[in-house]
Order: C-alpha cells, then structure tokens, then sequence
C-alpha cells in the first residue's frame, strides 16, 4: 500500500437549486472533518418559459464543466411548490414495517393517485406508542421532467432533495449552541415563497404561498402568526428567530420591519458560519443556503434526509470490504487447488518449512515488542526527567525572594503556591500599595494584581491579598542538554 492511498481522499459534493428563475450551485469538500466551499455560482435564467428549458440546459452543462473537482456526491432540489407533504401518525414499528403500511396509506394523504407519485418518508418522533412521520410525494411527471433535464446536460444525480428541507439542513449544521427553540425560515424569490417552521430541530410545517403584487409582508405575517398559533395551540413557544434567504430577501427594510410585526428575532440565513469560505458575496450569500443545504447530502448525517430520487436511479451503494472479501475467497481457492495438486510429501515440507518461518517470525516480533516496550519506558523515564529540569520555581525560592524584597514589618499570613500562581496575604506598616511595583520588580514574578480591596487595620497598617505569576524556566537547550550527558559520561 502506498502512501497516497493511506491518506484519505476529499469527499467532493454538488449542491443544484433552480428555483425563481435562478440557478444556484454549492460545491462543497469534506477533508480531515472540515467542510470547505470550492465552487458557488448564482446565475439568472430567462424570464420567457420556452427560452428556459434550453437556457437552463446549456447552463448546467457548463457549470459542471467547470467545476474545479468532480463531485463525487450530485443532491438537486426539488421547488417545494411540486411537493405534497404531510405529518403522519404511525405506529410504533420499525422503518421497514412503515413502509409497509405506507405503501398501502399513502393514498390518503397524497392528492393524486398512488401510481402517479414516488415519496419518501422520515421518522420525526417516536416513542413507545407511536410515531411522528413526515412524508413527501411528488408526481412522477414533475421528477421525470427534472432528471431528464439533467440527463440532457450530462448530469446523474444521487439524491433528489426538498428545497425547504434543505434550507433547513443547512440552517441547522450552521447553527450556533443554544440557539432559540423555534427557527423560522423565509427563502423570497420572483414572486413565490417558501416558509418552514421547526420546533428543537424538529421540522413542524414547510409551506409556499404566491406573493402576486401584494407586499410580502401583508402575506408573511398572517403566515407566520397562523404557524406560530399552531404551534402555541400545542404548548409550543413563540419565542425564536426567523431567518431570511433568497434574491426577495435583501429588498428594502424586511428584516426589519417582520421583527417588527412579529416580535422575534431576525437575521439574513448564514450557510457558511462552519463551513471555510472565501470569496462569497455577503449581500448574496443567503441565496446560496438552499443549494449549500443540498451540497452537504453525503457530507454530514442530515437532520432531514428527505431523497425523491427514484430506488431504480440511485447509483449503486459500494461496500469498501467487497474487494478485500473477493481476494480472501481467491486466496483460499488458490491455496486449495495447491492443497490437491501437490503430493503429500512436498506439502507436509511446505508446511514445516511454514511453521518454522511463522515460528521464528513469531519470536523475531515478540523480541520487537520487547525492546518497543522499553523504548517507551525509557522514553517516559526521560520525559519525567526532562520535565523535572523544566519545572517551574520551588515553593522555597518563592519564600527566599519574598523575604528579601518585601519590605520590614510585612506579616504574612497567607502564602500558597501552586503550578505559576503565588498568593500571598498580611498586613503592612505602610502602604499596601508600593507591594505590587516591588513584585513586578522582582525577576522572579509578573503580572502581580489585588486579589481584594485593601483594608485598614488601625495601627496594625493595611491588610492586603495579592496574586502574581512566575515566570516560567526556559526549556534546556539541546547544547545544555549534550553538556549534561557527557558530564554524566566522564563522571
């Protein structure tokens, strides 16, 4: 095995949003568990619907053309306008016995005939009674429609994602520690919107509403407050924060005026707060969540792992153990056809010849051992010894200075030392004061400060408590270290 193979090889992964008569692309690698952004792109398409599916075709054939690396992973979302979800009550049961009972409910929850969609479900909630399911369908015209556009452009995608749920992915992977219980996600873009809601990382509802020349707001809000009276209707907050994405978001004072009307907290979608960025817009990097949220599939495990892309199309799952499991069952025919051809003889020869090479290897390695034993005993021994001769000032040092640079009449009463930080506390005839410059003075210690404010005793002076720091012992030097070795040598 070679070195190259041993270091392990970026996971590449592209992320496609066409919505709103934008392309969005996210290219994102995954080395040593860091994510980094290669490659991102906004591009308009044509606002006439006959020009588009051309537009758009020799668009993706050329963003994929010169992307820097070849994606390993290809996720596409699908507009949540073509997507029929719903929360589904279920029993209790494993995720294959849920499909099961899918297969035969999903007609009750889907506004078209079961043959005429694919869907995809997840488990949201589960306890010792029921599950939480949430389950998305899209007709099979509108999936056929995309893949055979991507098709066309030389694109094979691995996974079919939710623009919502993606949105959401990225919101969540970005989201900093103690992050309010209910987020809130508002992507604008020419005319339509996509609003979700969660609840502690729990998707609750993902809708779209036609904005038409109404002022967004005048639709936002009623929105909102339905959701959020849904939510409360339930036992849940309202407290939380709504995050803005997409080309419609940036327009005018809407950040502005939903904190307003809705009083929670908002703020521009930030998809790349963990993710190594350089070169991104600020003023456009919101726009690029939905795409960043669907360029992590296969990157990171997904809070929603939502995949319409049909079973039949899926590229094939590879198993790293085949091909070594391929070359054990190789090697052990090999050795059985040798087994039958050769005689007896020549094999019981071979295997005592085998025995005593596995034999002597065998003794050869447990000497190995030995010695790599007490390599690293030596090892350690010399460690201790090395951080013995770094080790910081003893406690007497700190007393034999601090006896001669305090000044007459110091009583100490306090005197603790430990790892740098020296305290000491008393009393002084003078002032408290002049004790810290004497400190800092000392070659001994730095950065001496009150631990307490300074209290006057009467005629006993001040009482003071004050903390300082040693400074540290250089390391010995190499030289310094040969010297003592061949001072120990001729001795």
């Amino acid at each position: 095995m070679t070195l190259g193979e041993l270091i392990p090889k970026p996971k590449v992964s592209l992320g496609i949003d066409i919505r709103g008569g934008l392309l969005c692309h996210a290219l994102l690698s995954k080395v040593f568990g860091r994510i980094h952004l290669l490659d991102w792109g906004i591009d308009e398409l044509p606002a006439e619907e006959k020009d588009a599916p051309e537009v758009l075709k020799e668009k993706l054939a050329s963003l994929v053309a010169r992307l820097p690396r070849r994606p390993v992973f290809i996720a596409v979302g699908l507009p949540r306008r073509f997507v029929t979800m719903r929360s589904v009550n279920m029993p209790a049961v494993g995720d294959e016995e849920l499909k099961g009972i899918l297969d035969y409910e999903v007609e009750r929850h889907v506004p078209f005939p079961p043959e005429e969609v694919h869907y995809d479900f997840q488990v949201l909630e589960r306890d010792a009674e029921k599950a939480t399911v949430l389950l998305a369908a899209a007709r099979k015209e509108e999936i056929g429609r995309y893949l055979a556009l991507l098709q066309d452009a030389g694109i094979k995608p691995t996974a079919l994602g939710v623009s919502t749920f993606a949105s959401f992915n990225a919101l969540f992977y970005n989201q900093e520690r103690g992050a309010e219980p209910l987020s809130a996600i508002i992507d604008l873009r020419d005319g339509e919107a996509e609003l979700g809601l969660a609840k502690k990382g729990i998707l609750r509802s993902a809708r779209y509403v036609t904005l038409g020349p109404a002022a967004p707001l005048d639709i936002l809000v009623p929105e909102i407050f339905a959701l959020l009276a849904h939510l409360e209707a339930n036992g849940g907050p309202q407290a939380g924060r709504i995050s803005l994405s997409g080309t419609g978001a940036g327009k005018g004072d809407l950040l502005h005026h939903l904190a307003e009307r809705t009083g929670l907290a908002t703020e521009f979608l930030h998809p790349f707060r963990r993710i190594k960025a350089q070169g991104v817009d600020p003023q456009v990097a919101h726009s690029l969540g939905t795409a960043v949220g669907l360029a992590l599939n296969g990157l990171v495990p997904l809070p929603l792992d939502i995949d319409l892309l049909p079973k039949e199309l899926a590229p094939p799952r590879r198993d790293p153990s085949l091909a070594m499991t391929l070359r054990l069952v190789a090697l052990i025919v090999a050795l059985g056809l040798a087994y039958l051809v050769n005689d007896a003889v020549r094999e019981r020869r071979a295997l005592a010849d085998l025995t005593a090479t596995v034999n002597r290897v065998q003794a050869e390695a447990a000497k190995v051992e030995q010695l790599k034993g007490e390599v690293a005993s030596l090892a350690s021994q010399i460690a201790t010894l090395e951080t013995i001769d770094r080790e910081e000032v003893r406690k007497l040092d700190v007393l034999r200075e601090l006896i001669q640079i305090l000044p007459k009449g110091v009583i100490l009463t306090l005197f603790a030392v430990e790892k740098r930080e020296v305290r000491i506390g008393g009393t002084i005839p003078g002032s408290a004061s002049d004790l810290i410059s004497i400190l800092e003075q000392s070659p001994l210690f730095e950065n001496a400060q009150f631990t307490s404010p300074v209290a006057q005793r009467g005629a006993e002076g001040q009482e003071f408590q004050i903390k300082a720091f040693l400074e540290a012992r250089p390391a010995p030097s190499p030289e310094r270290r040969r010297g003592v070795e061949a001072k120990g040598q001729r001795s």
